[in-house]
């Protein structure tokens, strides 16, 4: 069981009544054995020490009765010797021995398993030792797979706590916490020596040692050396451990040199020595050499990173390494590095560096407003606050003044508590009706003044739906027509060869409109609920000024285009700009929700919804955690002001022939056109569920409601 996993209340209450039992015997029996029989000559002591250590920190590991048996030694049952029970005693009693599987064998429960551990090492038989001495027994020439696995998670696996990895295995941690970093160092490199072809095990020792480094330096924070020569002392240890932590990381690239995430490591260990280069005396050539080290370093890091492939693309040769997800820490630590250089250097001692800091702000915009890690987690705080504070340095430039279409898709963000802003910098004002004008103003005027420019066609276009969802209700908004003629301008050029962020504006667009019975009540809940929201986030904003009239449009103009074929389009294009290879594994986050108001109003941006979320969500220390429990489990959509303003679809399911992974029909007035969904798209029930359709940067995608609003 993962050690964050949550117990039932009867697990528990079973789990604490057997740590209880087996702490009276401890007292009875158990220590006064152990010490009398210690596990460096005590078989029985020693296989019950081993089962302790893997079942306190790997979730169903487990010694096959076999490998016990060796352990123990003759006499083997199978040649007249006692029975494995009668040889385990008095720890028999703690122990399973067909669990999980036959003839495997286990502690009763990890909360014993973690007793006796924590009790052995009360006693002298540290986890230090005992994991060494596991290794040493069971890791021979050909250990088992099963042995292997352990090993590694027992070593590597860091835990998620509040959405971030811990920074090393929780026995690791546990050796720092209650012996030292040398006897960590110790068991990795144990490790390291068993499995010669495994680069994890030389990149924990690497990360310990710049740990290390770490805790000298805090530790000397409040009392400088009083001496030269203490002085000379600290610098050389810090000097000697970050030598190490260098051999290793390339020890550990040596080991999986295509692997970008080993790459990072050596990356890291430079990085820290530019950060702390006041401790070890750089001169300002000493500052400029480790950051173009760091530099390069982070390089091959992105090099790597942009070489990796799916799983589903490997090759038989083995020529590429395989990366469920793309590794974005070359692109962030090169902006991690820059942002020391600037407090350490003069901004032009190094030539070129706004030039690459500015692609890397435009990489990590879209790649922030487009995705996350996962549907419940998001970048750390610090993540996009590096992002921009480098940008702003190098350029002189506010990141917020941005108006890209990533830019311009998150200004409807800004204020929530979820957006990027507020966690980066606690606080952030929202964009409020009059700057949305005048970006917008600025855009149409550089379209007018380059009519054949499609970025700057889409951004304006662009510009006028985020200000529609700014003010929802305002009449001037409503011109469809004119952005229409836009952008079909566009359609007979380069025909499916432009970007998603067009196409997604030609669905958006183009969509036709839903007549259906009630439509005009609906409409009237809405604009009440529109008007109630818009009083309540933009009271402080201004009139609207220097309006102008919709243009009509053109006599005789009819489009009638074939949305399924610009949802193949902005698929493919997708694919080509290669979002699919930087956002794989990552949540695509849905942009704009067809809503049930008319024209452009009717395209909801997401930020409306969570505004609305975050107002049924208690204020305190666990409000994203409610924010995330409402978007997995659904209960978003049963908010009374989320289905005022969305307009439900309907879904059909696709043949298995028509259909690629889960997609479905979604009728779009006479036609149909694919999206994608989560649900199962085999489902029976599709015909009886309401769904709301959204699109994120990919297309066009279904989210599962439940049953009717009469239901």
């Amino acid at each position: 069981m993962d050690h964050n996993q949550r117990e039932s209340p009867t697990s528990a209450v079973v789990s604490d009544e057997a740590v209880t039992q087996f702490e009276n015997y401890w007292q009875e029996q158990l220590s006064h054995y152990v010490q009398k029989n210690p596990p460096r000559w005590s078989t029985n002591t020693k296989v019950f020490s081993f089962l302790a250590l893997l079942n306190a920190y790997v979730p169903d590991s487990y010694l096959l009765k076999d490998e016990c048996q060796r352990i123990l030694g003759p006499p083997d049952p199978i040649h007249g010797g006692p029975p494995f029970e009668e040889r385990m005693e008095p720890f028999t009693r703690f122990i399973h021995t067909s669990n999980p599987g036959p003839e495997h064998v286990c502690m009763i429960h990890p909360q014993v398993a973690r007793k006796a551990v924590e009790l052995l090492a009360v006693t002298g038989f540290t986890r230090s030792t005992t994991a060494k001495d596991l290794m040493v027994s069971l890791c021979g020439d050909q250990p088992q797979p099963h042995i292997i696995q352990f090993i590694k998670y027992l070593l590597t696996k860091r835990e998620m706590q509040e959405g971030c990895k811990e920074k090393f295995s929780k026995l690791v941690s546990d050796v720092m916490e209650h012996e030292n970093h040398y006897n960590a160092v110790s068991v990795l490199k144990t490790a390291s020596n068993k499995f010669t072809q495994n680069p994890n095990f030389p990149q924990t020792i690497s990360r310990l040692y710049h740990s290390l480094c770490q805790r000298i330096f805090y530790s000397n924070k409040k009392s400088q050396p009083g001496n030269i020569y203490t002085f000379f002392q600290y610098r050389q240890k810090i000097t000697r451990h970050y030598r190490s932590a260098e051999t290793w990381a390339r020890n550990a690239i040596n080991r999986a040199p295509r692997n970008s995430y080993m790459a990072d490591t050596l990356g890291q260990v430079y990085m820290h020595q530019l950060m702390n280069s006041q401790h070890l005396s750089f001169t300002t050539h000493g500052v400029v050499e480790m950051a173009n080290q760091a530099f390069k370093a982070f390089e091959d890091v992105e090099d790597k990173a942009e070489k990796e492939v799916v799983p589903q693309m490997e090759d038989p040769g083995g020529t590429v390494n395989i990366s469920d997800s793309f590794n974005n820490r070359g692109l962030f630590g090169f902006i991690q590095v820059a942002n020391i250089v600037f407090k350490k250097l003069d901004v032009n001692t190094i030539p070129d560096l706004g030039m690459q800091v500015e692609t890397k702000f435009t990489f990590f915009e879209w790649y922030l407003t487009y995705s996350k890690p996962s549907m419940t987690t998001l970048e750390p705080h610090y993540f996009w606050k590096n992002v921009v504070l480098c940008y702003e340095n190098y350029t002189g430039q506010r990141a917020a003044a941005s108006t890209s279409f990533p830019g311009l898709l998150d200004h409807l963000n800004r204020g929530l508590f979820t957006s990027r802003g507020q966690r980066a910098f606690k606080q952030e004002a929202p964009s409020t009706q009059r700057e949305l004008e005048i970006i917008r103003d600025h855009l149409r005027s550089q379209y007018e003044e380059n009519p054949e420019d499609v970025d700057l066609a889409e951004r304006y276009v662009l510009s006028n739906i985020i200000l529609s969802n700014k003010m929802p209700n305002a009449p001037h908004l409503d011109l469809v027509t004119e952005l229409q003629i836009i952008l079909y301008v566009f359609l007979g050029t380069d025909v499916g060869l432009r970007n998603s962020e067009f196409y997604l504006l030609v669905l958006l667009l183009f969509w036709p409109e839903e007549h259906h019975q009630g439509q005009q009540e609906d409409d009237e809940e809405c604009q009440a609920t529109e008007d109630e929201e818009v009083n309540t986030r933009n009271g402080e904003d201004e009139d609207i000024d220097g309006l102008e009239p919709a243009q009509p449009s053109p006599a005789g103009l009819v489009f009638d285009l074939d949305l399924q074929q610009y949802v193949t389009f902005m698929e493919r294009a997708f694919e080509r700009a290669m979002y699919d290879k930087y956002l794989r594994g990552r949540y695509l986050l849905p942009l704009f929700f067809l809503g049930k108001g008319s024209g452009l109003s009717r395209w909801i941006h997401k930020s409306r919804l969570d505004a609305i979320v975050e107002e049924n969500v208690d204020k305190g220390n666990r409000k994203m955690r409610r924010i995330n429990e409402m978007w997995v489990s659904g209960n978003v959509w049963h908010l009374q002001k989320v289905r005022d303003i969305l307009l439900p679809v309907r879904v059909e399911a696709c043949q298995p022939w028509e259909r690629e992974g889960r997609e479905v029909w979604v009728h779009v007035g006479e036609k149909r056109i694919k999206a994608r969904t989560e649900v199962n798209p085999d489902g029976p029930a599709l015909g009886t569920t309401l769904f709301y359709l959204g699109f994120t940067i990919q297309g066009p995608v279904v989210f599962d409601v439940g049953a009717p609003h009469n239901a």
